[in-house]
């Protein structure tokens, strides 16, 4: 039925589920997104051209001099390559061989602006020292047509100038060419050395070395403006491209096919909906059918329904009767099974107040005695004519006769044995009250009750049980009144402080402890019976229920309790364990929301 019922839910679910996943696929590729990363590629291309330009522009110009242009593409470069890196329009992630290329142009690009930070880095100093080395050169030709003899000036002179024209040459082209002139014009001033002074060759190997140092601080700038030019940002990017417009196509056909698939999935839809149209008309004319013939059958029902109800009423007052008249007889005759030893618990008392009476009644015998001989002797003493012998012999036989009894003590004896005859008597009360109490069948009034006088009067009742073989231990806190029925409480006391006595096995402990909760009372019930196993602990509240040898036990105590205690708002929860005894826990509200059912009896003693 179950089934029946979530069956279709579940289903509808996940029609629902399929639909939504279908037009979400649908709408997989975003034009726009599309659109703007093949914008920002373009822009990285164009940013990338530029950068080269301004690259090549500083082979005729100082760094220096194109350094703000450099540093903004340089800046627009790098947020554009962030912007295929990472954020909304990344590449990364769509396709491996997407991520192959893109991750290879950006490693190219890495490396490119890495090479542009050293070139920065070198190029004051190497401008700096191609500078110098430049004007050097002038001073370095002049000392050496100084020192040059008369006769190879004119030649000296002329070499120079050629020598300063061509480093010149070399050093503001962007790509020179004329590095063998050079070497050939030093090679020329190397000649013309031989029959010269030592202050010309010295000289002359200062202006060879300026002159190397001009060729070889330009070789090193154009080799790292060549090597910066060479990177192959270009085909890399046309490469990421390419593979990014091969992953949309991709998701393109993809989109495509899940188009195709929901215009199906949506005819399949509408064609269930359909059918259930045409089941649901036709349920409707079944239901209306039914509720034609329900409307009929209704006509009769009522009746049926009054008669039965009439029926069920009367077995109901029955069963409640039946019920009480069980529970009762129950328990009289569990009370019948205790009043042996009741009745020793009464004669205890009882016999020794009986001999109290029989030592006051010869004691009493023995003051009318004394009695006697004082009244004898006060009446000598008043006589006219008694002798002074007759008078000294009478008080003579009252005093040996008071010495003898020694009123005074014997009348504190006499208040002791009332005393302990009081208390005995006090004891029978006691006990007859009790059984009076739970032998009552109306037991359906709510009263405020103190539970720890319940559980001294349920001792009480159940002494003969304990005393000389199970110690009661008894922790009380100081507890609120409780609104209840007292004799059923009583009554649950009981058969818990019998079953327990019952449960152990020669000596043992019984453990009760009370304490005040929040909105009502708890008590424990502990004792060092033979417990009880885990099947055993789980049926003990079922009625009829008990592991008593036939005849020992009816099974309805324990089943009774949990109902008064259920009735009362309560809750009553058990441990225990094989050889270590039981724990009974019950708590109590301090109010109840409703009285008993005045048809509910009490329950037996324990059974």
């Amino acid at each position: 039925m179950i089934l029946r019922r979530v069956l279709p839910a579940v289903l509808a679910v996940l029609a629902i589920g399929i639909l939504a996943f279908l037009l979400r696929m649908t709408q997989s590729v975003d034009s726009n997104l599309h659109l703007e990363r093949l914008a920002n590629i373009r822009t990285i291309n164009n940013l990338d051209v530029q950068l080269n330009r301004v690259m090549t522009q500083a082979r005729v110009a100082s760094l220096a001099e194109e350094g703000d242009e450099r540093s903004a593409v340089t800046q627009k470069l790098g947020d554009a390559l962030d912007a295929i890196d990472k954020g909304p329009r990344s590449l990364h992630g769509l396709s491996p061989e997407l991520d192959h290329a893109l991750d290879k142009f950006l490693d190219t690009v890495q490396s490119k602006f890495e090479l542009d930070f050293d070139i920065e880095a070198r190029n004051t100093v190497l401008n700096q020292r191609l500078v110098n080395s430049v004007n050097s050169i002038e001073s370095n030709v002049n000392a050496v047509v100084a020192v040059a003899s008369p006769s190879v000036r004119p030649q000296v002179q002329d070499l120079g100038e050629q020598l300063k024209t061509q480093l010149i040459v070399f050093g503001v082209t962007p790509s020179p060419g004329n590095e063998k002139d050079i070497q050939a014009l030093l090679d020329q001033l190397d000649q013309t050395a031989a029959t010269q002074s030592p202050a010309f060759k010295d000289a002359l190997q200062h202006l060879r070395q300026a002159s190397t140092d001009v060729v070889t601080d330009k070789t090193e700038l154009e080799s790292k403006l060549r090597d910066f030019l060479d990177r192959p940002t270009g085909p890399q990017l046309q490469a990421v491209e390419q593979a990014y417009s091969s992953w949309y196509s991709g998701q393109v056909a993809i989109a495509g096919q899940y188009r195709l698939a929901l215009v199906a999935y949506a005819a399949a839809l509408l064609a269930v909906l359909a059918w259930l149209g045409l089941r649901l008309r036709s349920s409707y004319r079944d239901l209306d059918r039914a509720n034609a013939g329900l409307t009929r059958a209704n006509e009769t029902l009522e009746a049926q329904v009054e008669a039965r109800t009439h029926d069920l009423s009367a077995a109901l007052q029955d069963l409640r009767s039946s019920q009480a008249q069980l529970v009762q007889s129950e328990k009289m005759a569990s009370l019948g099974q205790m009043v042996a030893g009741v009745a020793h618990e009464i004669n205890t008392p009882l016999g020794y107040a009986r001999s109290n009476a029989e030592i006051v009644r010869n004691t009493l015998t023995e003051l009318q005695g004394l009695y006697s001989a004082q009244h004898q002797a006060l009446s000598l003493l008043s006589a006219p004519d008694a002798s002074e012998e007759q008078i000294a012999a009478a008080l003579e036989a009252a005093e040996a006769q008071r010495q003898a009894l020694s009123p005074v003590e014997l009348m504190d004896d006499l208040q002791g044995l009332l005393r302990d005859t009081d208390h005995g008597l006090g004891q029978i009360g006691e006990l007859v009250s009790s059984l009076k109490d739970f032998s009552r069948v109306d037991r359906s009034r709510t009263d405020l009750f103190s539970v720890n006088d319940g559980i001294d009067s349920a001792l009480k009742i159940c002494q003969n049980l304990l005393k000389g073989r199970v110690e009661v231990v008894k922790h009380y806190g100081e507890l609120p009144q409780v609104e209840c029925s007292p004799s059923q409480l009583n009554q649950v006391f009981l058969n818990l402080f019998t079953n327990a006595a019952q449960a152990i096995e020669g000596q043992g402990r019984i453990y009760i402890h009370t304490v005040a909760e929040a909105g009502g009372v708890g008590i424990r019930i502990l004792d060092t019976g033979c417990g009880m196993s885990e099947d055993v602990r789980k049926r003990i509240f079922e009625p009829f229920f008990t592991t008593k040898p036939v005849g020992k036990g009816t099974g309805l105590g324990l089943s009774i309790v949990f109902r008064i205690i259920e009735e009362h708002g309560g809750r009553i929860d058990v441990r225990s364990a094989p050889g270590k005894g039981s724990e009974f826990v019950i708590h109590l509200p301090l109010r109840q929301k409703q009285h008993a059912d005045p048809a509910q009896a009490d329950v037996p003693v324990a059974a």
